[in-house]
């Protein structure tokens, strides 16, 4: 029957630590030799990490201490009794020896054994749940084996492997990491091979990557979609996690990169990264501002492509030079504005950019691994408004003229009752649209929201039609940030909405042709009765009451 190692992550504690403090009293062990000559082998299983979809990663294992090694319950409780402990190699020796003078520089041992009682004192936990630490000893032994020529067996996480008896030092290769998508080492796991088998986990986590956009609309929160007029300047906010094994890192290299679509232009200026630590005990959940010298932004206008790089997390400080606490339930978020352009897609295809998290993925190591991209997309509107006859749809009318003011869009504040101009902008001053040879205006680049059209000018020989107001309201689906569906009011009977098709709004504003009155005198002469009380010139306005009052009097 397997027994599930007790010393998984940390090492020499429990039983181990018992044995090794007692001088390798051997308790009933036998040799760690065979007859014939060859080491008394044990069997290890290090479990696939569970974080990742597949993991391909190979370990590489490096024998710390040979030993004699059996089972030994105590109660209820069963751990590893371990004795006879020698060197596993000269280089295991070097770096052991080093990593406990550099704890403590007065450090007399000549043996593996005295090393051995001196990790046992200095263990500060074992299990599933303890992370090495880079800074402590066994962190320090860990890096310094990577680099000391020591041969090296290659374990393949979820297979068994079978191996000379003794203290194992368990590490991700680097080859199997390094940018690598999904891919994340384990901290250093040191693990007791003999007796019964034993099964370990590895110790880390994926760290992960998401994006936000706010829309302007009043009471709006960080959500995946939202809708722009072009020009406006829009939020923008990512957020990424740091992996569980972060202790085992001496550094933590944390990078964004945000690729934008054309639509959009980045203010690299506006970038602000704060840290994001939860609620402990009464304390409320924190934000603190990481001080610009402790990371770069570097804006990539030829690739429209953002970057953020922290190159070190673990230092960060705040504005007063503060160090800012960074934990495996720390999150980083980035917070910056983007402006919608007159590149910008419009309608249903939206405006998107994606962000990929760049982190330190394997401790010991300078590996760099990337997370899955996360989007965010950004719409913008168009309008497309038709003039005809009221008695025949399909006669456009041209050289009516129309302004179109943002009566109720989302900018709401400053921007709200702006007018919207040729470009889509809006400005303070009224831009008036004309109708073409098919009768139809259209402007691209509207937000969401609601907007009031006036006929300033009708063509001629028709009538204005009223002020009238649309409202365009678009329903985005929460998880993909795509649009679901788009509703489009409008507030006059003379108006239809015909067609809401890929974002593109089609009003239809019917027109009746104007009343002509006789004008005696002036044969050949007609004068229109506008509807709507549109305002004419002072002679014409005399010249109509005079003709009614001279024809009243006939």
């Amino acid at each position: 029957m397997e027994l599930r190692n007790r010393f998984t992550h940390m090492a020499l504690a429990g039983g181990l630590a018992a044995a090794l403090a007692l001088g390798g009293v051997p308790f009933g062990v036998s040799s760690a030799f065979a007859a014939d000559g060859t080491a008394t082998q044990g069997d290890i299983t290090i479990n696939a990490n569970t974080h990742v979809t597949s993991d391909t990663t190979t370990l590489l294992g490096y024998q710390l201490f040979k030993a004699d090694v059996a089972d030994q319950t105590v109660g209820a409780t069963t751990s590893k009794a371990v004795s006879n402990i020698t060197w596993g190699s000269t280089q295991a020796q070097t770096a052991v020896v080093g990593a406990i003078k550099a704890i403590e520089p007065t450090y007399a041992g000549t043996s593996a054994q005295d090393a051995a009682d001196w990790l046992s004192t200095h263990a500060s936990g074992s299990g599933s749940a303890t992370v090495v630490d880079a800074n402590d000893a066994f962190g320090k032994i860990a890096a310094a084996m990577r680099t000391a020529g020591a041969t090296a067996t290659t374990v393949t996480p979820g297979t068994k492997a079978t191996l000379d008896e003794g203290y194992w030092l368990f590490v991700t290769d680097s080859g199997t990491t390094n940018d690598h998508i999904d891919k994340v080492g384990t901290a250093p796991i040191y693990a007791v091979v003999g007796g019964s088998a034993v099964t370990v986990d590895q110790k880390s986590s994926l760290p992960t990557v998401n994006k936000y956009i706010k829309n302007d609309a009043t009471g709006s929160d960080w959500a995946k979609a939202a809708d722009s007029q072009i020009g406006q300047s829009i939020d923008y906010k990512l957020t990424g996690t740091v992996s569980t094994a972060l202790a085992s890192y001496d550094t933590y290299y944390y990078s964004f990169r945000d690729v934008l679509d054309s639509g959009l232009t980045a203010n690299s200026s506006s970038v602000k990264v704060m840290v994001q630590n939860p609620a402990t005990g009464d304390a409320a959940q924190t934000e603190t501002q990481v001080r610009a010298d402790d990371y770069t932004v570097a804006l990539d206008s030829a690739k429209n492509t953002l970057t953020v790089t922290i190159n070190d997390l673990k230092s960060v400080k705040d504005a007063h030079g503060n160090a800012i606490a960074i934990t495996p339930n720390s999150v980083v978020n980035v917070y910056y504005t983007a402006q919608l352009n007159s590149k910008a897609m419009v309608a249903s295809k939206s405006n998107d950019n994606t962000v990929t998290l760049t982190y330190s993925n394997n401790p010991g190591t300078n590996d760099h691994g990337d997370t899955m991209p996360a989007t965010v997309r950004d719409y913008t509107y168009q309008l497309m408004l038709m003039k005809v006859d009221s008695s025949d749809n399909s006669k456009g009318l041209q050289g009516a003229k129309f302004t179109i003011q943002a009566t109720g869009a989302d900018e709401g504040g400053d921007a709200s009752k702006k007018y919207v101009q040729q470009d889509g902008t809006l400005g303070d001053k009224a831009y008036e649209f004309t109708s073409g040879t098919d009768g139809s205006i259209a402007v691209s680049g509207l937000d969401a929201g609601e907007y009031t059209v006036v006929e300033t000018q009708a063509p001629s020989g028709y009538n204005t039609v009223s002020s009238f107001t649309f409202q365009i309201y678009p329903v985005y689906k929460e998880a993909t940030g795509d649009i679901d569906t788009i509703r489009v009011k409008t507030s006059n009977a003379n108006v239809s909405t015909i067609n809401v098709y890929d974002g593109v709004v089609d009003l239809v504003v019917k027109d009746k042709a104007g009343m002509s009155l006789p004008l005696t005198g002036q044969s050949g002469v007609a004068l229109l009765w506008v509807a709507g009380g549109v305002m004419v010139a002072a002679g014409a306005t005399h010249l109509v009451r005079s003709r009614k009052k001279d024809k009243a009097q006939q």
